[in-house]
């Protein structure tokens, strides 16, 4: 599994290098490009029933929509009429994704905001959490690897603090396909952190930093898919078994620690209100 998403990344690679020396004459289609490239991820990865698209917005049956995203997933049971479409139907919806070919500091700002917003909308409306994620085929950065794993959490977390008025209402991860991962943590433990929930961004292994004996660093695509696989089987049971089979593989594997400063508390959280569902590990 591990060699399959390592290939997977040098594929992702091949195809940064390719379009970024278009970019500057078409960044229109060099960005429709990078976009493809992730979908086509989703395509061969998530389950096969799922239904992939690239551009659009996702209309609530209030009237509200979200701000456009660049790949979604939804349901096998999606009218394959509305595929096509550039209004997508919010009931459906799995996953949106924001796709970016070099990560900056002005995407993780407005990725978090726009998330909070959509996901939000779509809960309210229809009582559904989706996955929403920014992903990257490489960052900006020039910094040695732990100042850019300081750097991206620090963003997150003070764009969280910003935007995001429920913990369920984060970006969900952060995949950079030639770094890492970072994926959104919710713990509810009143003896570690008072009352009330807190959540935290749990980011790529840094230099130095050993993991456990017998495991190895999942890919970062490996472990952008089996977070999905996890999430998705909350939502149908019928997915529980392939995302079992990713966690025994130890397709989550490689994460690092997260920095207390960065922790968010929740006091006022009701959790009679919205069910915490970011409890995953």
């Amino acid at each position: 599994m591990r060699s399959y998403f390592e290939q997977a990344a040098v594929e992702v690679q091949l195809e940064y290098d390719r379009i970024r020396r278009r970019t500057v004459e078409d960044p229109g289609t060099a960005g429709d490009e990078g976009e493809e490239n992730w979908a086509e991820i989703l395509r061969r990865w998530l389950p096969g029933d799922l239904n992939i698209t690239t551009k659009g917005r996702v209309l609530c049956a209030d009237g509200n929509a979200t701000d456009q995203v660049d790949v979604a997933a939804f349901t096998s049971s999606y009218p394959r009429a509305m595929l096509t479409k550039k209004m997508h139907l919010a009931s459906e919806a799995l996953v949106l994704l924001e796709c970016k070919t070099t990560l900056k500091v002005e995407h993780i700002r407005n990725s978090v905001k726009r998330a909070a917003r959509a996901k939000s909308m779509i809960y309210n409306t229809h009582g559904i959490e989706i996955i929403y994620g920014l992903v990257a085929h490489a960052h900006s950065w020039k910094s040695p690897r732990n100042k850019v794993i300081e750097r991206v959490s620090h963003e997150l977390s003070q764009a969280n603090a910003l935007y995001v008025n429920h913990p369920n209402d984060q970006l969900d991860f952060l995949c950079i396909a030639n770094f890492g991962m970072w994926t959104s943590k919710t713990k509810w433990d009143p003896e570690m952190w008072g009352e009330g929930p807190a959540s935290y961004y749990s980011a790529p292994r840094r230099e130095n930093q050993q993991l456990p004996k017998g495991m190895a660093d999942a890919p970062p695509i490996g472990r952008m898919i089996s977070y999905m696989l996890s999430r998705l089987s909350l939502r149908e049971e019928k997915y529980r078994g392939l995302s079992m089979y990713f966690l025994m593989a130890q397709m989550e594997s490689g994460g690092g620690s997260y920095l207390t400063k960065d922790v968010r508390h929740w006091h006022n959280i009701n959790d009679k209100t919205r069910k915490i569902i970011r409890t995953l590990v």
